[in-house]
């Protein structure tokens, strides 16, 4: 019995001994993919959800297409106070409208006259009937319930893109073509004109809480102020060639789509403002001119704007669908994208719905306010640098009743996904499962939220996401010994020791493990390697040598990956040979021959290691003169010297010259003579 259990004992120390070493053979620091914020969300692709100013993800209001009018383009959008849409289309000249409840957009009005080919403008007026600015004949036409359409007025301008209708009766309208005009037009037809701008159209009208009239135009970007009696002045000038679209808040504020490029291209041969910004910009402006510049989008199409009681603002972009609403501080919720859909008209309908008209093709989409049942937003590829097993993936949530969150993952080696990447995983519903892609350098999630109440939403605060990459070598790329001496150029003397050599390296880890380096050193010569320091976690090291002998030596640096892995791997690298040279120069003065007035000196100097720098004499404690070895060049640690001192006194003299090495080392030669 005791056998069975040592040998049951032996093998179970061998497998667990196997999982240990398999397990820290790739153990290197964890890398932890994080998101938490809007910006963060934002990279990926949302189907079905909102990103809130919060930085969460919810279910986004849910939408579907109504109907679909046949038509190329929805330019226009109306409500009267029985909840029946009105649709202004191109290129035929044709309104439907779209009862409460209904699917089917019926026919209202067909142009018979050539002259019109778009609907670019509806009004319901004061008196229940729907006005229409046309194109490009500038009619307006009145269609009146339970009446025969008729032509209500000619604006004598091409393009009407804007009607408002006054409360009192009667319309304002934003003309364009040649040169944009702001029309007033009384309850007979009678027309106007407010004010003429120096762009070619005005794009878009607003009435404003005190019952002034805003304007904008394309072009040059302007918004203007019109009273009622025509006088009118420039409220704002932005820097973006197109005022898209206006609304008013109730608190009086003007809200303002600009976009970088006019989506107009007819103009009237004036010089456009010059913009070099790119995507659009949402203003919010109050009556006393007072603009900022409350949120801007990269789309370059912020194509309509519509305000709510609380103060918030919803906007429609054109090139991704997307809807947001955007609060006073500038934040902004992503509530919506309309996949495969080209938003141009946006209007607010009952039940705190939204009508959305569609460019390029005359369908009509209804966002409600009730949840989606089902969204996902897909992460962009994240890269963890190199191939990488996968860990656990974790997110913090609040999931209400009948509510669910799950995370799919996928993997692969190349930055955008193909068929080589791993099929999406099965839905990970719990927080803190294992990853279960196979190993692979990039990963992508899905984050799949549901719900089976229209009036509950999981909310998703952050995810986070581990992989481990293989381990690898460190690199040194390079290994450099310099003299810490005062004289160098740069350098402050008042700082420097004499025999200080600073070792200095560069060295890294494709990891990011934190390196740790141990440094040897030996003679030119020698086989074994000395221990200099061990257990530095800097890449440089000051070597004093004083204790070490002259000559040529060479330091060796070894960096180490063991503080972050059980297995260290190891790199080195060897910087290039030099001199260590402590010692002083010797100077010998062999020979004073006494020629006249002068005296001839000879003599020699001598270094262990190093060339001589150079020499200079004294005599008699006088200034150092310089003096040149016998080949005029101070090259070699050996050097004779053969110079004279002339004009002197007779008398007794004490020479002393003085010789310094490579390294600053001073070394001094002395003797004493008489002059007859």
């Amino acid at each position: 019995m005791k056998k069975k259990d040592r040998i049951l004992r032996a093998g179970m120390t061998h497998v667990l001994l196997f999982i240990f070493l398999g397990t820290i053979a790739n153990a290197v620091s964890p890398k932890i993919w994080r998101e938490d914020s809007q910006t963060a969300f934002l990279k990926g692709e949302p189907d079905g959800v909102s990103l809130t100013r919060e930085g969460t993800v919810t279910l986004a209001p849910s939408y579907k297409r109504v109907a679909d009018t046949g038509e190329d383009f929805v330019w226009a959008l109306s409500v009267d106070k029985d909840k029946t849409l009105y649709i202004g289309t191109g290129n035929k000249g044709r309104i439907y409208m779209l009862k409460p409840d209904s699917d089917r957009a019926e026919l209202l009005f067909d142009a018979s006259d050539s002259a019109t080919v778009h609907i670019f403008s509806l009004a319901i007026g004061a008196d229940g009937a729907i006005y229409a600015g046309t194109s490009p004949g500038g009619l307006i036409y009145r269609i009146a319930p339970g009446r025969e359409p008729t032509e209500f007025c000619q604006t004598g301008d091409r393009h009407v893109f804007a009607i408002v209708a006054h409360p009192d009766g009667g319309l304002y309208a934003g003309t364009g073509g040649d040169q944009g005009r702001i029309l007033k037009i009384d309850k007979q037809g009678k027309v106007t004109a407010l004010y003429a701008s120096k762009d070619p159209n005005v794009v878009s009208l607003a009435i404003g809480t005190q019952g002034e009239i805003y304007a904008s135009t394309d072009n040059n970007g302007l918004i203007y102020r019109v009273r009622d009696q025509g006088d009118a002045d420039v409220l704002y000038d932005a820097r973006e060639k197109e005022i898209h679209a206006l609304s008013v808040a109730p608190n009086g504020t003007i809200y303002a789509t600009a976009m970088a490029q006019s989506g107009r291209t007819e103009g009237n041969g004036r010089e456009q403002k010059r913009s070099d910004q790119s995507g659009a910009t949402l203003y919010a402006i109050r009556p006393s001119g007072l603009a900022m510049r409350l949120w801007n989008t990269d789309d370059p199409m912020l194509l309509d704007s519509v305000t709510d009681p609380d103060g918030t603002v919803k906007v429609v972009t054109g090139k991704h669908g997307r809807v947001y609403r955007v609060w006073p501080d500038g934040n902004a919720t992503l509530l919506a994208e309309l996949k495969d859909v080209n938003p141009w008209v946006m209007i607010a309908a009952h039940n705190n719905a939204m009508w959305i008209g569609c460019s390029g093709s005359g369908e009509i989409y209804r966002i409600e306010k009730e949840f989606a049942r089902e969204g996902q937003l897909t992460s962009e590829p994240y890269d963890f640098d190199r191939v990488s097993h996968w860990g656990r993936v974790s997110w913090q949530s609040e999931t209400p009743a009948e509510t669910l969150v799950a995370v799919q993952t996928r993997s692969g080696n190349s930055e955008e996904p193909d068929d080589t990447w791993s099929a999406w995983s099965e839905p990970i519903t719990t927080s803190g499962k294992p990853i279960t892609s196979r190993p692979g350098r990039f990963l992508q999630y899905r984050l799949i939220l549901k719900t089976q109440s229209e009036d509950a939403t999981p909310m998703v605060r952050s995810i986070k996401l581990a992989g481990l990459q293989d381990n690898v070598h460190p690199r040194i790329l390079r290994v450099k010994a310099e003299a810490d001496q005062s004289g160098n150029e740069g350098e402050n003397p008042e700082f420097m020791e004499k025999g200080v050599w600073k070792i200095d390296w560069t060295a890294g880890d494709a990891n990011d493990d934190a390196l740790i380096y141990t440094l040897y050193f030996r003679s030119i010569g020698e086989p074994n390697w000395r221990l200099l320091k061990d257990d530095l976690k800097t890449s440089h090291y000051f070597w004093h040598t004083e204790a070490v002998p002259d000559g040529t030596v060479e330091v060796k640096v070894v960096a180490s990956d063991r503080l972050d892995n059980p297995i260290e791997l190891t790199a080195e690298a060897v910087s290039a040979p030099f001199e260590i040279d402590n010692s002083a120069p010797t100077v010998q003065l062999h020979n004073i021959r006494q020629i006249d007035k002068k005296v001839r000196v000879t003599g020699s100097i001598q270094d262990a290691a190093t060339a001589i720098h150079k020499a200079a004499y004294s005599l008699n404690s006088d200034d150092w003169k310089v003096v040149f070895p016998t080949d005029q060049i101070f090259d070699s640690p050996i050097e004779t010297l053969n110079f004279s001192i002339q004009n002197l006194k007779t008398g007794s003299y004490t020479l002393v010259v003085k010789a310094e090495d490579a390294l600053g080392n001073v070394g001094v030669g002395k003797t004493v003579f008489e002059v007859k």
